[in-house]
């Protein structure tokens, strides 16, 4: 998958693009259809979005976080997208009106198609439609394809109910409505060594504050590292039982048959299965004892 950040970069591309528009927080089934809908013959698949979301410059106390940008980027690669645009989205970006954007897109003589969902708002304020792309597009021999919003059961699907969702604990539906497996991405971080010590070496990943998560706990886990799926157990939390200055929410894997060193390595880890809620322990043993039990529980949910 191609990578640009800049509208003017399409100039470039050796044939014409149909471009999905939005930020697609989560990938999930509704931004999927917007996405394969990009489908104008001989054109490449393309996605035009930000870096980070709008409201992180616009109102950051507000910004939703459901995944990272790196898994964003393999979900719309295993989509079938050809070329991915990631706008900074900064004051000059947040200013530009609606008439502009269009007019910056129309300029590069490559877009010959465009896919939005049909709560799309785009431009200074939200003030572009999609009718209102559908218009221009129709004047300009662009073809313009509206997406209907998509649901599971009667329920609208969105980032915002995932979100809520996965608040709850309840990963079987949030991840019936992403399409894909609920997961926490990231490189593997140096730990304590703690649960090394007692033969339950972990790959550690430290979370963004204000990441979207189900409840802390233990979790039956399976994560694709090269051709092999690993399964394994997986704490999400803070560690009440160890002693830090400073805590920090991540995600720690033992994975069941595994060895190596993972230090470096970049995971995407699904949570297959809730065991327990997280604990504060009383001693190392019981706590060695409870990680052992964990890992047992896993290795019970798990297929071979």
């Amino acid at each position: 998958m191609k990578l640009l950040h800049s509208i003017e970069a399409l100039r470039a591309l050796p044939r014409p693009v149909h471009l999905a528009l939005g930020f697609f927080d989560g990938v999930h089934l509704g931004h999927r259809r917007v996405i394969e809908s990009t489908d104008s013959p001989g054109a490449l698949r393309g996605v035009l979005s930000f870096a980070e979301h709008p409201l992180a410059l616009l109102a950051p106390e507000r910004c939703p976080k459901l995944i990272s940008p790196g898994q964003r980027a393999e979900l719309l690669a295993a989509l079938g997208v050809e070329l991915l645009v990631l706008l900074p989205f900064d004051r000059a970006l947040a200013e530009t009106s609606a008439e502009d954007f269009w007019a910056q897109l129309r300029a590069t003589g490559r877009v010959c198609g465009l896919s939005v969902g049909c709560n799309q708002r785009f431009g200074r304020g939200g003030a572009g439609t999609p009718e209102q792309l559908r218009a221009w597009g129709a004047a300009a021999g662009i073809r313009v394809h509206v997406c209907e919003l998509a649901q599971l059961d009667g329920e609208r699907i969105s980032s915002s109910r995932i979100r809520e969702l996965l608040a709850t604990g309840d990963l079987e539906r949030a991840t019936a409505m992403l399409g894909h497996p609920y997961s926490i991405a990231g490189t593997v971080e140096p730990g304590q060594r703690l649960a090394r010590q007692w033969g339950f070496p972990t790959a550690n990943i430290a979370l963004p504050d204000g990441a979207a998560t189900p409840p802390r706990g233990v979790y039956a886990v399976s994560c694709r590292y090269g051709a092999r799926l690993l399964r394994g157990v997986a704490n999400l939390g803070l560690r009440p039982s160890i002693r830090e200055a400073h805590k920090q929410l991540r995600l720690e894997t033992h994975f069941l048959e595994f060895e190596g060193n993972l230090y470096g390595e970049r995971l995407c880890v699904a949570l297959d299965r809730f065991l327990r809620p997280e604990r504060c322990f009383g001693s190392a043993e019981e706590l060695r004892a409870a990680i052992a039990a964990d890992v047992a529980a896993a290795r019970a949910l798990l297929p071979a």
